[in-house]
């Protein structure tokens, strides 16, 4: 291959992937007359990595993190999403084409429907000049705007979705496509977009008054504060009611531990946090103590605690044929992960156990060495 011919197929790309963002009705309409080929590879690749890079200068900004000691990290987790997303493209695009043939319809070769699903993507790579520009001007307003961008882009890429597909499929098919993407795409990339709901959190006011009636995108956890005694530990406090004792014991991953004669509570702590949200590390929390656990079942929802987004789980099971129920609330202030973990095995009343965890919850500050 030439230098020029390079240079030609190098601007050629570059040309269409600006026509997919500039004008998607015209280039969703030349789909069907242009061939491709591995182009759509790359696009459904640099979108991967420029979402993943993009999520994490925004979850780094909203916490006051440099980016600078978290590039490998962020190059590693890049990359697996590029494969992650090609992948998934080629997979929606097989079943697609296979859909159609089925039904004995013409339209949609693999190489179309696999470059739908690519191109649609573009819009993606410009995230990551979102969470530069936060990076540089770390004050609210602009990350508040990031966060609104972001939004912006992902509808975007519904609608350029929806034109590709529209383009060259039948009606019906292109519909059933559509909704097959939007619900295998939900699941491939879930991790991105419950970060993104978790920035979107962070920029939220606690309540918003429209004329007399009042939202609270994340609602104040209205539980009464426990009574008894208080502790002061590193990076947080809290109290726990008479009966409970200080069990602490300098257990890796344990900032503290309490025990009562029926139950007990783990504050989990882990320090390399600084591009987890609250729900992954909520995860990675319970995962661990569900191991073993049989009829398992889980609640969640995410509440604000004394100024805290927090993800307020309960989930249970049996183990070795005894009931288990937990209660856990996580938080991810900074750099660091803290989980509230309570734990009671064979509870004599589920609804009041429930409850004293939660009211031990609602006294639980994040100090100033905590965040």
């Amino acid at each position: 291959m030439t230098a020029v011919e390079a240079t030609g197929e190098l601007a050629w790309f570059r040309g269409e992937i600006w026509r997919s963002l500039t004008h998607p009705r015209d280039f969703a309409r030349g789909l069907a007359r242009e061939h491709y080929g591995l182009a759509g590879v790359l696009v459904a690749a640099f979108a991967g990595i420029s979402l993943s890079v993009g999520v994490d200068l925004l979850v780094l900004a909203s916490k006051d993190i440099s980016p600078g000691g978290f590039v490998p990290r962020m190059l590693i987790d890049a990359l697996l999403l590029a494969i992650r997303l090609a992948i998934t493209c080629a997979a929606v695009a097989s079943i697609a084409n296979m859909g159609v043939r089925l039904i004995g319809r013409s339209g949609g070769s693999l190489d179309q429907l696999f470059t739908a699903l690519t191109f649609a993507t573009a819009p993606l790579m410009l995230i990551p000049l979102a969470g530069i520009v936060v990076t540089l001007a770390p004050v609210p307003l602009t990350f508040a705007l990031a966060v609104l961008v972001v939004l912006a882009i992902a509808l975007r890429v519904l609608v350029g979705l929806a034109l590709n597909i529209r383009s060259i499929l039948p009606p019906a098919i292109a519909v059933i496509a559509f909704v097959l993407v939007v619900v295998s795409g939900y699941f491939v990339l879930g991790d991105q977009v419950s970060r993104v709901r978790f920035l979107t959190y962070a920029i939220a006011p606690p309540k918003v008054e429209v004329a007399s009636l009042v939202i609270q995108p994340v609602p104040e956890f209205t539980v009464t504060p426990a009574t008894g005694q208080r502790y002061d530990m590193l990076g947080f406090d809290l109290t726990v009611p008479d009966g409970w004792k200080n069990a602490t014991s300098g257990v890796p991953g344990e900032a503290a531990r309490f025990e009562s004669s029926t139950a007990t509570l783990v504050v989990a702590r882990t320090r390399n946090s600084a591009l987890s949200t609250a729900d992954s590390y909520a995860d990675s929390v319970a995962v661990a103590q569900k191991v073993g656990l049989k009829e398992a079942w889980q609640e969640r929802s995410v509440t604000r605690i004394n100024g805290m987004v927090v993800v307020d789980d309960k989930y249970g099971g049996t183990y070795e044929g005894r009931h288990v129920l937990w209660r856990q609330f996580t938080t991810v202030p900074g750099g660091q992960g803290l989980a509230l973990v309570y734990r009671v095995v064979e509870p004599d009343n589920q609804q009041a156990a429930l409850d004293e965890a939660a009211a031990i919850a609602a006294t639980w500050h994040i100090t100033s060495e905590g965040r």
